[in-house]
């Protein structure tokens, strides 16, 4: 069966527009599993077990069940799961990887879950090698690359911001503005159509994960942590909890299971960070 977590780097042909390829295996548990995902960017989701469903809850919306062949868009609220046991592969997009792949405005998918179909009638061709036995990675990065090309090249700004954003000196919505030569007000059009969220938000949830992941796996370092994230004080950063992950960060230790924790550790080795 192998582990129960499993990621693995995109080679360089695809490493601007995916963030990485994952397996998750589920164990079954009387009553349901439970767990959680951090906010992230878009992913799609295939679940391999035909007679499994399972639900998760995106703020105040539930979605249940998730669609075998699924999208995520980009989410800023956690992510709860329920499940009966049951193998899950799937894909993270970078906003790039959205924009050449799809297109369009994606904050309509903000925070929500759909059937993958309803982006792309070839889902199935996917779950088809996945289901063959393909390799994950081979069979995800084979479906991604086949269809970078069918759109016009994206707009070089998205990948821009979004290297901006992945740097820790960047801390202001001015700054963004001022590095892509554009008003603020086109910056924010810019970000909603293409991230699914204002720039405001965009800097306070990496702020948030990045303080995060280091409350998460190096918690006797939290103070230093939060302030190396630009955090004031611990009530500052509790206030960001309860937007992100709509509860306290103890809160959250309670409610997520093992895999989530496993994750942070399987995500570092393979693609150089916990989240």
């Amino acid at each position: 069966m192998g582990a129960p977590i499993a990621y693995w780097a995109p080679g360089d042909d695809l490493a601007r527009y995916v963030t990485g390829y994952h397996r998750y295996r589920a164990p079954m548990v009387p009553g349901g599993y439970r767990d959680a995902f951090f906010p992230s960017w878009a992913a799609i989701r295939i679940s391999l077990n035909s007679d499994d469903d399972w639900s998760v809850r995106l703020g105040n919306r539930t979605f249940d069940p998730v669609p075998r062949d699924a999208f995520f868009g980009p989410s800023s609220s956690a992510g709860y799961i329920t499940t009966y046991g049951g193998s899950v592969v799937g894909v993270g997009l970078k906003p790039l990887g959205w924009a050449q792949l799809f297109g369009g405005d994606i904050a309509r998918y903000a925070n929500r879950v759909v059937a993958l179909d309803e982006l792309d009638a070839g889902g199935s061709t996917l779950r088809a090698a996945l289901e063959d036995g393909v390799a994950p990675p081979e069979a995800l990065a084979s479906w991604v690359a086949a269809r970078l090309h069918r759109r016009p090249p994206a707009d070089p700004r998205i990948e821009t911001l979004t290297l901006l954003l992945d740097d820790p000196a960047t801390t202001r919505i001015e700054a963004l503005a001022e590095a892509l030569d554009m008003t603020p007000r086109g910056l924010a059009a810019l970000t909603r159509f293409n991230f699914g969220f204002t720039p405001k938000l965009l800097l306070r949830r990496t702020r948030f994960m990045r303080a995060l992941s280091g409350v998460l796996t190096e918690p006797a370092r939290g103070s230093e942590v939060l302030d190396a994230a630009g955090y004031w004080d611990r009530s500052h950063f509790l206030r960001d909890s309860h937007l992100f992950l709509g509860c306290s960060v103890r809160d959250f230790q309670r409610r997520r299971g093992p895999l989530n924790q496993m994750a942070l550790t399987a995500r570092q080795g393979a693609l150089g960070s916990p989240v």
